[in-house]
């Protein structure tokens, strides 16, 4: 295969796909569009295809490029006949190519023999439409463990039958869409009571579709018209009126078939895609991550996290274990234990009555878990009863009418709904198994308490209202959204949910956290949520939790930051942590869970330590250790046009040898990382008229002045009346060390560089200016790298420099002159190792993995020479030099 020129990118190929419309490329045309637009081929690829240098086939009409495309214009044949024939040769198909695509310039017909899926499209439509062709860019589809395979076959298949349906029916409004994500609730619902002895007969809804419908699929609509009517009433005179065909079908309502809305016009391959999906075996859906999946097959912009939810299950244990689950197995061990039926008898009714709460629950994965977990779990009680004697006959207690939620988007409300009842009916099963006997699973009654809403302005106590010695646990998953990414209606959110109090910088899931705390009105009540990490930090512990804590709860357990991860390639997940509210009055132990490893403690602090002086980091304006200050980078707000790259530099120095009184390096933490090259224009008020002579320049600030001017940021819009200027300028001409805001968890110390005079420092990064070798030494040391990881702030689970919070807390004790000396000779070792190196990149330097053996040996004699400062005996644990410089912090701080 040839090698890409470019990387790929969505949004240009969607432009690009778009301007085929007015190119109207011929068929014989179209497969170079499709190169340059997937592969990133540029002319040089393209040229030597053409002359047939890097085509495999030698037939005259077929392109074929090993392991990518089979690409004919289309001839005399069909194009289905078109690609056979290219599957039948067996000279292409030893080339392996990933797809085989016939166009005639109009209509374009692809497969993809590895996912055994086909598409259909008019050319000028492909731009709303092109994931099929991502393999071309080598992106594929996500490979996911085999517990998820039925999840995310079906999934899938409800994904191209929802995508079939768009393409044949304009949506135009919300109306429209929710009826369509209606319609697709039932066709699930039905492809699984037929696989599940919901309906009297096996496939009884796929093989109605197969017996009683022209192939063609006119007669679809009208045909699932009727079965959903026939599913919605047990009213004889509405029956009546039905073809026999449809007598079969049973009443189910419950709401789910209630109304009878308009059906969608259904194609051809509509009519094949239902009925392989009906022949897939549903009985095996999930229906705690199920609803997530459906939801992601209605949200386009979703389909890439088809596969995020496959470890949601044991991620939800960790919250609902500590919540209540451990507790109610417990009691439930010591009533077996002990042969005690009475007690046993007291904790089935105890299940029967404890309520269940997510608002934010989304399509319900939480609720659908707790609920199996408690169904379980009865099943177990019976079943030590039955064993003991008790004669009559077991009933589950337990309703879904004891299930809470709250969700804004209302198809993830019906979705939630829905599941709950496909959990419900499954557990019954079980209990059917465990004992012969199982309640009349249609028609469908009511199922939890699932209100459509914004949790930050609704009432809890009216969702899920309780008397003062009810069992409540309130739990979920809310939106995380920055104070700085939040749109005007989640600020809006902010001012009521959090009323009387400011939100400031809180993040959008502080929402939750604090309402949660007034809810929690008794002893009875506990919350936990699974929230960022960002919540245990920074300017959170001083408002958010000042908020909460006068609630009078506290945080009865956490999780420290973990991975909220899946089995999706690739996907490192997010950084997380739980955390446990119960009232002050609560008796249950606290205990905090890090590295799989559970510790009960006193008392957790907001930050997540346990230290029980409980000092806390205010962030400060001027360094407490008087270390040289720290500026962040300055930021260009130019979408790249003030950017420039080495051939940009050659280029316009060699037409404008003027301009390069204008260009500077521009170094960010990539760049000093990863030992790559960037330059910028810097315009200082004096050289303006010089830089709009040179026309390049000129036309790249035009550009600048355009995209600030339509921003919806007052200040960056002003800013466009100087479009060859950065829109934050911190630029110091002098030598200086730099710093990345972000750097990986992974690194024992930061990768700190040295840019020469004259470079311009990213936004990415810090600049320490006219810096000296002590302030090197100092600031990469281990104990300040461990200071940072204490305090900073964290982009996922990566170590976020600040300078208020983290470097001018810094506290460093004063040291005589032989110490500066000393450190000063470690220090300089240091960065004369750093230079022998001069082959490695400096992130391949301090990378654990690769990190020289000589420079990790010369840190380490720098650490004890700067830990030597603080105290003469050696640390013998990160604990000891935390609490070391807790007690000077607050020395320095004490004023």
């Amino acid at each position: 295969m040839a090698k890409k020129t470019k990387s790929f990118s969505h949004i240009e190929a969607q432009d690009a796909l778009e301007k085929l419309n007015e190119l109207h490329p011929s068929g014989e045309e179209l497969v170079y569009h499709l190169l340059s637009i997937f592969c990133g081929y540029g002319e040089g690829n393209i040229r030597r295809i053409r002359e047939g240098v890097g085509n495999k086939a030698k037939d005259g009409h077929t392109i074929l490029i090993p392991n990518l495309i089979a690409y004919r214009p289309k001839g005399l044949l069909d194009f289905h006949d078109e690609i056979k024939e290219m599957q039948s040769d067996a000279r292409i198909v030893r080339q392996m190519p990933r797809l085989y695509v016939v166009s005639d310039g109009e209509t374009i017909v692809a497969v993809d023999p590895k996912e055994q899926d086909v598409y259909e499209n008019e050319v000028t439509l492909m731009w709303k439409d092109f994931e099929f062709f991502y393999p071309l860019a080598g992106i594929e589809k996500i490979r996911h463990i085999e517990e998820a395979e039925a999840d995310v076959k079906s999934a899938e298949l409800m994904a191209k039958i929802f995508d079939e349906i768009r393409r044949h029916n304009d949506i135009k409004d919300k109306t429209e869409m929710h009826n369509l994500n209606i319609f697709m609730s039932r066709l699930l619902f039905c492809f699984f009571a037929e696989d599940t002895r919901l309906f009297p007969e096996p496939q009884l809804f796929t093989n109605s579709i197969r017996q009683h419908t022209a192939e063609d699929g006119h007669d679809l609509a009208e045909f699932i018209d009727r079965a959903f009517l026939a599913m919605s009433t047990d009213n004889p005179a509405v029956l009546d009126t039905l073809p026999k065909q449809f007598a079969i079908f049973p009443y189910v309502n419950g709401g789910l078939f209630e109304q009878r809305l308009p059906i969608p016009v259904l194609s051809r391959r509509a009519r094949v895609l239902m009925i392989k999906c009906g022949d897939f075996d549903w009985k095996d859906i999930n229906p705690d991550i199920f609803g997530s999946m459906i939801q992601a097959v209605v949200t386009p912009e979703m389909r890439a996290g088809l596969g995020m939810h496959y470890t949601s299950v044991p991620n939800i244990m960790k919250l609902i274990r500590p919540l209540f689950l451990d507790e109610l197995n417990e009691e439930f061990e010591v009533a077996k234990s002990t042969k005690d039926i009475k007690r046993l008898r007291k904790l089935l009714v105890r299940l029967g009555k404890i309520k269940f709460f997510d608002p934010a629950c989304g399509s319900g994965n939480f609720l659908i878990v707790s609920y199996k977990c408690v169904r379980e779990l009865e099943i177990k009680i019976w079943q030590v009863l039955r064993e003991l004697g008790v004669p009559e006959l077991p009933l589950s207690n337990i309703s879904l009418q004891q299930f809470y939620g709250i969700e804004i988007d209302d198809f993830a409300c019906d979705t939630a709904t829905l599941s709950l009842w496909l959990a419900e009916h499954q557990m019954n099963n079980k209990f059917e198994t465990a004992f012969g006997i199982r309640p009349n699973a249609l028609p469908l009654r009511p199922s939890g308490h699932i209100v459509c809403g914004n949790a930050c302005r609704l009432d809890w106590e009216i969702v899920c209202p309780h008397t003062a010695e009810e069992e409540v646990y309130v739990m979920g998953n809310p939106p995380y959204v920055g104070s700085r990414n939040q749109n005007n209606l989640q600020k809006e959110d902010m001012l009521i949910a959090l009323a009387p109090n400011k939100p400031g910088m809180i993040d959008y899931i502080g929402c939750w956290l604090y309402r949660a705390s007034k809810y929690i009105s008794n002893i009875h009540i506990e919350a936990a949520f699974v929230s960022t990490n960002s919540v245990t930090q920074g300017v959170h512990l001083l408002k958010l939790w000042q908020y909460i804590l006068s609630c009078g709860v506290n945080i009865r357990f956490a999780y420290k930051t973990f991975k909220w991860s899946n089995n999706a390639k690739n996907n490192a997940g997010v950084s997380v942590v739980i955390i446990g509210l119960a009232s002050l009055k609560s008796s249950k132990k606290h205990f905090i869970v890090e590295n799989g490893n559970k510790v009960f403690v006193d008392i957790i602090n907001p930050d997540l330590s346990i230290d029980k002086n409980n000092i806390k980091i205010k962030p400060e304006n001027k360094n407490i250790s008087s270390l040289t200050p720290l500026l962040k980078g300055s930021l260009p707000a130019d979408d790249n046009f003030l950017t420039l790259y080495q051939e940009d530099v050659d280029r316009i120095i060699m037409q404008y040898p003027q301009a390069k009184k204008l260009i500077r390096p521009f170094i960010g933490a990539s760049e000093i990382i990863n030992d790559e090259k960037r330059f910028c224009i810097w315009v200082e008020d004096e050289d303006v008229e010089l830089a709009y002579s040179i026309p390049e320049f000129c036309n790249r600030f035009y550009n600048v002045c355009k995209i600030r001017q339509e921003s919806k940021k007052v200040i960056t819009q002003k800013l466009s009346a100087f479009p060859y200027r950065f829109a934050e300028r911190r630029y110091n001409p002098n030598k200086a060390l730099i710093i990345p805001v972000v750097s990986s968890e992974n690194r024992k110390y930061i990768p700190i560089g040295i840019v020469p005079q004259g470079t311009v420092i990213y936004y990415s990064a810090f600049g320490l200016y006219d810096y000296k070798v002590i302030d090197f030494a100092i600031i990469t040391s281990y104990i300040h790298m461990l200071w940072i990881r204490y305090t900073s702030g964290k982009l996922e689970n990566r170590i976020r420099y600040s300078v208020q919070l983290c470097y001018n807390t810094f506290p460093f004790p004063k040291i005589k002159k032989e110490q500066k000396e000393e450190l000063e000779e470690l220090a300089q070792e240091i960065l004369d190792i750093r230079d022998q190196h001069f082959d490695m990149t400096l992130g391949e330097m301090y990378n654990p993995e690769t990190m020289p053996e000589d420079l990790y040996e010369a840190h380490c004699h720098l650490d004890l020479a700067v830990e030597r400062c603080y105290r003469p005996e050696p640390f013998s644990s990160d604990e000891e030099r935390l609490e070391c410089l807790f007690n000077l912090y607050a020395k320095m701080t004490k004023k």
